[in-house]
């Protein structure tokens, strides 16, 4: 009776009649491990919380930056004038509270839902995070979807939900739940949990059965095993003295192959729930050694690359496509996680400084620090000893033009005649002018 109640309070979450009806409802479903398995119970598995939570925090962590793109170039809105639910996205939320809520409904039921409340000029004043659950999907025949939440008869339309979907498949709207995907992973997991529970709760630590060399009556075997496991059964009696009477006998016997395997099994279970999130197992398993990268900051980087990023790219076009109006949109700033050691930071700046694509305010603010005072800061340098080939050629050009002409060379002194008296001193300027004259004439 109470399945059947259950399945009624969430007839309004469902699709219609399909064979993918359960995998929307949330209802725990039944796997092949004897296991049931819901989105909530889900959680209970610690590979699958971890996952969600580094995940979650990672993003929620983040800070919101707000930009403006005009003419191929981005620039930084001023926060004076940046919306208050970009940094807050309700006056009952962090922004850390709240991107932590997207993300893991994001994670768990593949769907995340937001309500935007506005004021009597179409403006937005609050973002609130609904549970996925408590949302139908009418879905339009051109992607105008409607929306209705907790049952209400009253549909809401894009502009008043928004909504981000993780996998989809054509022909639908609503994102693949990852936990519905993986549950029959997850009842293995679970169940291998129990399993292990169990053994050190009722386990005794002589493995063995009991052997009676007569043909005891059943009330006595029965004492003798009771007798035997009040003595010896759970973690208290741990190493205890066992006494046998009547001529019976312990006989150990060695661990069954399944009990054998109960650890590599936990262990593949926690790499399958890694695989299913795209989480390097290293960071879920402590054992698991990495083998990407050789520093934090690269392993980070990969963490970032191939984990974070598609996450957070899905929240930012649907955020800046459907919120933010014409050329705005919003990036989570990623510099915070990817920030280097101190030696690295500080090498990284002084190519930044020497290269002049950086001043030494911009490189002060990154370090939480002020400008430095009657604008010092703000002067950018360049090698003077780097320049363009164009603008050095051109510079040897006006050189060469403006350099000054060479002077001319003396004119050079006239050939001595053959017939002149070499006794007769150098004649006049008059005698030579006369002697050209003649001898031109």
């Amino acid at each position: 009776m109470f399945s059947r109640a259950e399945k009624r309070g969430f007839v309004f979450l469902s699709y219609p009649a399909t064979s993918w009806d359960d995998e929307f409802t949330g209802i725990a479903k039944q796997t092949f491990s004897g296991r049931k398995v819901s989105r909530e119970s889900a959680m209970h598995m610690i590979s699958v919380y971890a996952c969600q939570s580094l995940i979650a925090d990672s993003i929620g962590m983040l800070p919101v930056d707000h930009f403006n793109k005009i003419g191929g170039q981005k620039s930084l809105v001023d926060p004076v004038k940046t919306p208050r639910w970009i940094t807050q996205p309700n006056p009952y939320q962090t922004s850390y509270s709240f991107w932590h809520r997207v993300v893991v409904s994001l994670l768990s039921d593949g769907n995340a839902f937001i309500y935007t409340q506005r004021n009597d000029r179409g403006d937005i004043i609050a973002l609130y995070c609904i549970h996925p659950q408590a949302v139908w999907i009418q879905e339009g025949p051109m992607g105008d979807d409607r929306y209705e939440v907790n049952g209400v008869a009253n549909q809401l339309d894009r502009t008043q939900i928004l909504h981000i979907p993780a996998f989809t498949v054509p022909g639908r709207s609503r994102g693949l739940s990852p936990l519905d995907m993986a549950r029959e992973a997850i009842g293995l997991g679970l169940t291998a949990e129990e399993y292990g529970a169990r053994f050190f709760a009722q386990g005794t630590t002589m493995s063995g059965v009991i052997e009676h060399p007569g043909t005891p009556r059943p009330d006595e075997a029965r004492l003798l095993r009771d007798m035997f496991k009040k003595t010896h059964a759970g973690t208290k009696n741990s190493h205890s003295v066992g006494v046998l009477t009547g001529g019976a006998s312990f006989k150990p016997i060695t661990l069954s192959p399944e009990q054998a395997q109960f650890l590599e099994t936990r262990r593949f279970q926690k790499t399958e729930i890694a695989l299913l999130y795209r989480v390097p197992a290293y960071l879920v398993d402590s054992q698991v050694t990495s083998t990407w990268g050789s520093g934090i900051e690269e392993q980070n980087k990969f963490f970032v690359d191939n984990t974070l990023m598609p996450w957070i790219v899905r929240i930012e076009q649907a955020v800046s496509t459907f919120l933010l109006p014409g050329t705005q949109f919003i990036k989570f700033n990623l510099d915070a996680r990817l920030r280097a050691k101190t030696k690295d930071r500080y090498a990284a700046y002084k190519e930044a400084i020497l290269n002049g694509f950086m001043n030494a305010d911009e490189i002060r603010a990154l370090e939480d620090m002020e400008p430095l005072p009657d604008g010092l800061g703000q002067a950018f340098y360049m090698p003077v000893n780097v320049a363009d080939i164009a603008d050095t050629e051109e510079e040897e050009q006006e050189a060469e033009a403006l350099e000054p002409a060479a002077p001319l060379a003396d004119d050079p002194a006239p050939a001595p005649d053959p017939n002149a008296d070499p006794n007769a001193g150098p004649a006049s300027n008059a005698d030579q002018g006369a002697s050209t004259n003649g001898t031109g004439a």
